[in-house]
């Protein structure tokens, strides 16, 4: 008996390098999917199978986030002209900023400009290292 309902799409090559191609522009994987013509999930169910299309999808992914970020870091330094209509017809174009954006990046990269210590990794370290020393200091004026 013949199944009922859409017909399967199977995977082909050419689908998979039509899903990573719109994977590294999207980081979207289901219109990923889309794009490639594949039933959802069928990309989930390579990644599965297929060692090598799991790294090609990592760096397909790693690609996409990259764009992200540049896009992103191009509108925390450059600004992002916003034009306002009035209703005498007037209109005002102003560059916005947006602090979150920045705030975001400066996070996401302060430690590797800055080092361990902007981060509070080393005065957490010493601050607990310190306070070890007083037990210690404790302990021995006690015992």
């Amino acid at each position: 008996m013949a199944s009922k309902g859409k017909p399967k799409t199977r995977w082909s090559r050419e689908r998979g390098i039509a899903f990573l191609e719109h994977l590294a522009l999207s980081s979207n994987v289901a219109a990923s999917e889309r794009v490639a013509r594949l039933p959802r999930g069928a990309a989930y169910r390579q990644r599965r199978k297929d060692a090598d299309f799991a790294r090609a999808w990592d760096e397909a992914l790693r690609e996409g986030y990259g764009r992200l970020e540049a896009a992103m870091l191009d509108r925390a330094i450059n600004g992002v002209k916003v034009v306002k209509a009035f209703a005498n017809g007037v209109t005002e174009t102003k560059l916005e900023f947006s602090e979150r954006i920045q705030m975001l990046l400066y996070n996401a990269h302060r430690e590797r400009v800055l080092g361990p210590a902007a981060s509070g990794a080393e005065s957490a370290r010493e601050r607990l290292a310190a306070k070890l020393a007083e037990m210690n200091r404790r302990a021995g004026d006690e015992g």
